[in-house]
């Protein structure tokens, strides 16, 4: 089942910047636009959200699932009034001795997806899902509980040619792609611009994220760029990202009510 206001964060490989957009789009729509977001950890094998918002070893996470009675609360830590956080362990677990064995458990943890969003998501304005890159059995799983995509690349052909292939993925699975963000723009002249990638892809590129060294400054220090340096390059490009997903840029339906109303 799809939740309604349920968005995942996907990036069909990895370092594209889908968890640094993930943890800047919750800072800057729960700070600067006064909604209520849950942001979920759900790529539970190489897990780095909490990292991005300063939560390095929590005592509950979303592994925590598999624990018989645990209740979901426990994992939701409060980085600020409106932005509430679901972590995953960045611990291996002794059981995953084998790829088999990692398999099975996260199987049996994507199996409470649903439940525990269709119990949480009511609460929210907007659930991020922060999902694994490309399409195993982490993303499938989140891609399941979603009602969309944002899909998160680079302006290389490489990242196109993987980019091109998630929207076929997201077609043959009937989730919506809701749109790229091109990350990591320094706009040379051998790098794709955006008119070749939506052309190439037929997706809105609704924000290009420039290269700025003030993203990894920001990650040293454990908090988004949209909250460390609000006015610099990429933080004024994130919050710009995080008006049009509530339809105050652009298009005044807005991306976020888009996503509400697209199943209606």
């Amino acid at each position: 089942m799809r939740n309604n206001n349920v968005l995942m964060i996907m990036s069909p490989k990895g370092g594209a910047g889908k968890t640094v957009t993930t943890a800047n789009l919750a800072a800057a729509l729960s700070t600067y636009y006064g909604k209520k977001i849950l942001a979920v950890d759900t790529n539970v094998t190489t897990a780095s959200l909490g990292y991005h918002l300063n939560l390095l070893y929590p005592e509950f996470t979303i592994q925590d699932l598999l624990r018989k009675g645990f209740s979901i609360d426990k994992a939701i830590y409060n980085y600020s009034q409106n932005l509430h956080v679901i972590p995953a362990t960045i611990l291996i677990e002794k059981s995953d001795k084998t790829p088999l064995k990692i398999e099975e458990r996260i199987q049996k943890l994507s199996s409470h997806y649903e439940e525990f969003l269709s119990k949480l998501s009511p609460y929210y304005d907007l659930v991020l899902l922060d999902s694994a890159p490309g399409f195993g059995i982490e993303t499938l799983a989140a891609m399941q509980v979603s009602q969309g995509v944002l899909l998160i690349t680079n302006p290389e052909l490489p990242a196109l040619a993987a980019t091109m292939m998630s929207v076929e993925y997201t077609k043959l699975t009937k989730i919506p792609t809701m749109g790229i963000v091109l990350n990591k723009v320094t706009r040379r002249r051998y790098e794709l611009g955006k008119d070749e990638i939506e052309k190439s892809t037929g997706v809105t590129v609704l924000e290009e994220i420039p290269f700025d060294k003030k993203i990894p400054e920001s990650i040293s220090q454990k908090i988004p760029v949209t909250l460390y340096s609000p006015n610099s390059r990429s933080g004024l490009a994130y919050r710009r990202l995080a008006a049009q997903l509530i339809g105050e840029n652009i298009d005044k339906r807005g991306f976020f009510l888009k996503l509400m109303n697209y199943f209606k």
